[in-house]
């Protein structure tokens, strides 16, 4: 397994690397903060995600996502992933997903309507639909309020199938053209139907921090930590490393 870790981590410098190497005129801004929500008409965005889950008095669960995002023109972006287990045991059999989205504005208040799902292999179910926007509120060049889309979620398979709405929301700032940071987290998920509410802070209190560095406009590095509820789980964390290339 620490081979395959190992394998997989010079993968992805290896992804970084090239990008460092070949500069393409790709049409986004080197600041996260300043590109816009959707990929630009043409360019094609891959991305590889390392996840390692850690829960106390069980196995470390590693899991890896490998995707991308294709503009098919300056307002309609299309994607798929595909995410699999590594870890405590290798199952190449993973979830498969697609998604589509469309630029509605773009600015200092920026919105795209987005709608994605997917089929998981090992499980042989379908994910839930998931519909929303994804919304970004620039305050200034360096300071956003913002929202990650999909916020409702309707599930498709299963005899018992809720509807949900979420609200996330966070914030993140441009500390300088390489360094984005963020803080998200979820100010409630609501109950449609066959559910339970959740209220942040009442009931739970999810919170993800992170950082992207981007060497220039066409790769992003990151990482983040992930709480999926310092209320009452505050010992179950997920850290994340991504690597993006944009071409």
């Amino acid at each position: 397994m620490k081979k395959q870790s190992l394998i997989i981590a010079s993968s992805l410098l290896g992804i970084t690397a090239s990008a460092s190497l070949a500069m393409a005129e790709v049409n986004q801004p080197q600041e996260i903060i300043m590109r816009p929500l959707t990929t630009p008409g043409g360019q094609i965005t891959v991305a590889g995600d390392l996840a390692f889950l850690i829960i106390p008095d069980v196995d470390t669960g590693i899991g890896l996502g490998i995707g991308g995002s294709y503009g098919v023109d300056d307002n309609i972006e299309v994607g798929a992933a595909y995410g699999l287990s590594l870890a405590p045991e290798f199952e190449a059999k993973g979830d498969f997903r697609v998604e589509a989205a469309y630029r509605i504005m773009d600015g200092n208040l920026a919105v795209a309507a987005d709608v994605s799902t997917g089929y998981d292999l090992f499980s042989e179910s379908i994910d839930p639909l998931a519909l929303g926007a994804r919304v970004r509120f620039r305050l200034n060049d360096q300071l956003a309020i913002q929202s990650g889309g999909g916020q409702l979620r309707i599930a498709l398979d299963g005899d018992v199938k809720p509807i949900t709405l979420g609200l996330p929301v966070g914030v993140a700032y441009q500390a300088s053209p390489q360094i984005h940071a963020f803080v998200n987290t979820e100010l409630a998920n609501i109950s449609i139907s066959d559910s339970e509410t959740l209220v942040f802070g009442a009931d739970y209190i999810p919170l993800a921090v992170g950082a992207f560095f981007s060497p220039s406009n066409t790769m992003d590095l990151g990482g983040a930590i992930s709480w999926f509820d310092l209320k009452e789980a505050s010992d179950f964390i997920a850290i994340t490393l991504a690597a993006r290339l944009h071409m």
